[in-house]
């Protein structure tokens, strides 16, 4: 049994997160009107194991994750959001939530969400993939193919682990190089991707995964 705590200004979610899984999945342990009251709510936040944001404070998330964060470092955290937000999402995930979800989801979406980031995945809104589609090169400004060029072999091997959502101390790890060094490589790609976040870098890695990849495999010239 999946034991969730529940935080929403409104308690009308609350009967809907209990509904979508099959008896004896999910059940919501803890509701609370806010951020503030839930971290008081020491037994609550203890003994679930997963905080459910939304509502309104799903909107401005970053601040009320950071704090959840402190108080229950281990909790994965997902945010419901009334609607999709780049930056509530992108502030939600530096933050430290293990997902970003819109409420408009359907019911069994819902529930495999959570049981993935129960698993230890991150999950995201389907509507980040039609903004992808949406994007056509009309839509890109004229130092976008420089900046491309601009990323060298190894901030794209760092950006590539980004994308899938590993810390910087993993990547370090990963790779046998030291933090600051990747802290120097994603710093480097971001002003050349003329991104401001992990999320905006990833998202920039997705959209323009064929022509890397393309790059990654031309002959290099003798």
């Amino acid at each position: 049994m999946i034991k969730l705590l529940h935080i929403d200004a409104s308690d009308s979610y609350r009967s809907l997160l209990a509904a979508i899984a099959p008896a004896g999945a999910f059940t919501v342990t803890a509701s609370h009107a806010g951020v503030a009251e839930a971290i008081g709510d020491h037994r609550g936040l203890s003994g679930c194991d997963m905080v459910i944001l939304s509502g309104a404070a799903a909107d401005q998330a970053g601040a009320g994750i950071a704090a959840l964060k402190a108080a229950a470092p281990t909790k994965p955290i997902v945010i419901l959001a009334e609607r999709l937000s780049l930056d509530s999402l992108g502030a939600s995930f530096e933050a430290g939530a293990m997902g970003y979800l819109v409420k408009s989801i359907s019911h069994d979406a819902l529930f495999e969400s959570l049981m993935l980031v129960i698993l230890g995945e991150k999950v995201f809104p389907a509507q980040l993939a039609d903004l992808l589609i949406e994007k056509t090169p009309h839509d890109l400004d004229p130092g976008l193919a420089e900046r491309r060029r601009a990323l060298t072999a190894k901030e794209l091997e760092v950006m590539q682990y980004v994308k899938l959502g590993y810390s910087n101390k993993q990547i370090a790890r990963t790779l046998g190089i030291a933090d600051i060094t990747v802290r120097l490589h994603i710093n480097n790609a971001f002003r050349k991707m003329n991104v401001k976040n992990r999320i905006q870098g990833a998202l920039w890695m997705i959209e323009h995964e064929a022509e890397l990849s393309a790059r990654k495999t031309m002959p290099r010239a003798g």
